[in-house]
């Protein structure tokens, strides 16, 4: 039986020309909101290609209720719409084993069920 009950969530984003600056700076004003105000985010991390036109993004929780946390934050309400208006999502992936819920919060996502894991 897997016990692990980690949520993983992987976009990739097309940043819109000429709004690599704001995008990046959104971006880090983001990254300090969720640091400070939703603890249980384990992990949130931004990689952008060599143009900085394309990012991916890696998001890890401790579990299904912190993702709905995060869902329902400060910083996905006042910050992630300014994210959006400059940037599109190309594809959303979401890892673990997310309840219907989750599903239907996170619709047009592609889900992977953990299968089988090793961990240190």
């Amino acid at each position: 039986m897997l016990h692990n009950n980690k949520i993983h969530i992987r976009a990739e984003v097309t940043i819109e020309e000429g709004k690599k600056e704001e995008y990046k700076k959104l971006i880090q004003d983001i990254i300090r909101a969720v640091e400070a105000n939703e603890l249980s985010t384990i992990n949130y991390q931004f990689y952008l290609d060599k143009s900085e036109t394309e990012c991916v993004i890696w998001e890890t929780y401790a579990n299904l209720e912190t993702v709905l946390v995060q869902i329902n934050g400060v910083a996905s309400h006042t910050i992630l719409p300014k994210i959006h208006s400059v940037s599109k999502i190309r594809r959303l992936d979401v890892y673990g084993n997310p309840s219907e819920e989750l599903q239907n919060v996170l619709s047009g996502t592609k889900t992977f069920n953990l299968f089988d894991v090793f961990s240190r």
